[in-house]
């Protein structure tokens, strides 16, 4: 009854494999077990199982109102409503999903979907023989793989765009037309609810409470067994984050669940618990379970419309996540291992939280603020992502939109997958505002010949007005013609831009090389650096990532005849500098200067 977004999986050969070995009831169901819904009438008894409370299952009995033919093209499904006193106080609750049904004594299938606001407690019951058959589909793979996040690789790479155009793609996605999982976590609520639009656009409800659930997996979680709870872990160890839903049916080492997908996207490699349900919140407007995950006891392999199948025994592929927080107010340095469920939807919606919520664990940050942050991302061919930077008065924003973005490129690629072996994250928390803009510039001579130094003292203003002057230099080069020139003065941002506008190449990613290569230019940028920069003129062209500077005139007109397939853009290039402040830079300063013969 929950609403899973957009699941790309990490499929293996095993997996492949083991999806044609099916348990024979997907296929061939046992009447004297299950029932199919062509037999089932309104005058029938009916209940389901169900936990409300820690792992008892429990049962709960149902009315049956009609079947549903033709609900969407091809299916058909049993409406239902709670005929039981526990019932009374809600609508459908969220987190039932995948309650096994059982009509005259036989599984018919599951609680799928029903009605937030609802006076009663209305379901649609998924047919168990729709639900068997999950994973024995020719085709496996999802439809959206590597667009996961809906980014636009055809583009000059930039970390703030990527990071809005995934936001906004995820948000779109949440039609509000089907119910969602419930999402608990040990963070606080307030930081669960920042997100709250995000997680709904992958399916999900965050639950949220003051303080946070327990931290710890619970280790007496219950079993595998119809009614019991079935949950996604998407991260555990210190700081859990896991969605609940209900165990419908378990084959041998077998479970099926939920009675709806989460995108579909068929061989799925997910985190697989049992848990524990402190409660339901009854709502007429929204009710839910409140829960927390067991231990990880298996793997969630296939996604697909009719419910969600996993492995007990087979554990799945996480990243080790490492934080260390050092912060003012806390006489104790705060250390969170954790471990993150893979998948280019949520991982980097679900690494932003964790972030986010191990900044602000004690309390939230003060108006004047700055987080120093270092960090490297691991991959398992060897290369990794090195991140050393500092963010003043942005709140948590713009480290967790380094990491969203960074990781949310390299999962949703479109060119090879990337097996992310581990992340560790350093951040050191001051009550300090170091935000400045730049707001004048002076040269120390107008007019200068080639090879020479121009030095420019730059007055940079910060909170509450306070000038601060600092020197750069800048070389003029040695081929330079005579003419006039402008200088510009700028902090990291504008010079990303700057970057971006005049060699866009740079930041292109035609492959895994070029992505690798602009992730690490952009991740370099830091903001508490002041550059000056200087157009030259230059005549080249690029092909592709390959600059080729200062062409002589006849092979320029070889390299851009008409006929050649590869296109060409024209080559820009700048003398630069670039010093570090002791302040978060922004702004953007000229000044001129004659170059004599």
């Amino acid at each position: 009854m929950a609403r899973i977004g957009v699941c790309k999986s990490y499929i293996i050969v095993v997996m492949f494999i083991h999806a044609l070995v099916l348990p024979a009831a997907g296929l061939n169901m046992d009447s004297a077990k299950y029932i199919g819904i062509d037999d089932v009438r309104t005058d029938m008894e009916a209940y389901c199982l169900s936990v409300f409370s820690g792992t008892e299952v429990e049962r709960f009995n149902l009315k049956i109102l009609s079947v549903v033919r033709g609900i969407k093209t091809g299916q058909d499904m049993i409406l239902v409503v709670g005929d039981d006193e526990r019932f009374n106080h809600s609508s459908a609750i969220h987190g039932c999903s995948g309650s096994p049904v059982f009509i005259d004594g036989r599984l018919a299938g599951a609680l799928a979907a029903g009605w937030d606001g609802s006076l009663d407690s209305l379901y649609l019951v998924r047919p168990i023989k729709d639900m068997l058959e999950v994973g024995i589909a020719e085709s496996l793979a999802g439809s959206e793989g590597k667009m996961a996040l809906g980014l636009d690789f055809s583009v000059p790479l930039d970390l703030e765009t990527c990071y809005r155009q995934s936001i906004e793609y995820l948000q779109s996605r949440d039609s509000g037309s089907r119910m969602y999982l419930p999402l608990s976590s040990s963070l606080p609520g307030r930081v669960l609810e920042a997100h709250d639009p995000v997680f709904k656009g992958l399916g999900f409800m965050t639950v949220a409470s003051d303080q946070g659930m327990n931290n710890q997996s619970f280790e007496e979680a219950g079993t595998y067994e119809q009614g019991s709870v079935l949950a996604l872990v998407l991260c555990g160890g210190d700081i859990s984050l896991a969605a609940t839903g209900t165990v419908t049916e378990v084959i041998g080492d077998e479970v099926y669940g939920f009675g709806h997908s989460y995108k579909g996207n068929g061989a799925v490699n997910l985190p697989m618990a049992t848990g524990v349900i402190h409660t339901v919140v009854a709502s007429r407007r929204s009710s839910f379970k409140l829960a927390s995950p067991g231990p990880i006891t298996g793997t969630l392999l296939f996604d697909q419309s009719t419910a969600v199948r996993g492995t007990i025994g087979v554990m799945p592929k996480t990243i080790p996540l490492h934080i260390e927080v050092k912060r003012y107010n806390d006489p104790e340095d705060r250390v969170y291992d954790c471990h993150l469920a893979v998948d280019p939807a949520f991982t980097p919606t679900v690494l932003q939280t964790v972030l986010n919520g191990a900044a602000t664990m004690q309390g939230v940050l003060p108006l004047e603020h700055t987080i120093r942050y270092q960090a490297k991302i691991a991959l398992s061919d060897g290369d990794s992502f090195t991140i050393d930077n500092v963010s003043s008065g942005q709140q948590t924003y713009e480290i967790s939109r380094d990491f969203y973005s960074t990781v949310g490129l390299l999962l949703s690629n479109p060119f090879e997958e990337v097996d992310i072996s581990s992340i560790e994250v350093k951040m050191d928390i001051e009550p300090v505002n170091l935000a400045a803009s730049i707001w004048a510039a002076k040269v120390d001579r107008t007019e200068v010949r080639a090879g020479q130094t121009v030095s420019a003292s730059v007055v940079l203003r910060s909170y509450r007005s306070q000038d601060q002057t600092v020197t750069v230099d800048l070389k003029i080069p040695e081929t330079l013609g005579p003419g006039r020139y402008k200088l510009q003065f700028m902090g990291a941002g504008d010079y990303q831009s700057y970057v971006s506008s005049m060699a866009p190449q740079r930041l292109r990613a035609v492959d895994m090389a070029s992505l690798k290569s602009a992730l690490g230019r952009l991740l370099e940028r830091r903001r508490d650096r002041l550059y000056a920069v200087m157009p030259i003129p230059a005549s080249g062209v690029v092909m592709r990532q390959h600059e080729l500077g200062q062409l002589p005139p006849t092979k320029m007109l070889l390299m851009q005849d008409s006929k050649r397939i590869q296109p060409l853009e024209p080559y820009r290039a700048w003398a630069e500098n670039g010093i570090t402040t002791d302040q978060i830079v922004k702004g953007v300063v000229e000044a001129e200067i004659v170059v004599k013969q």
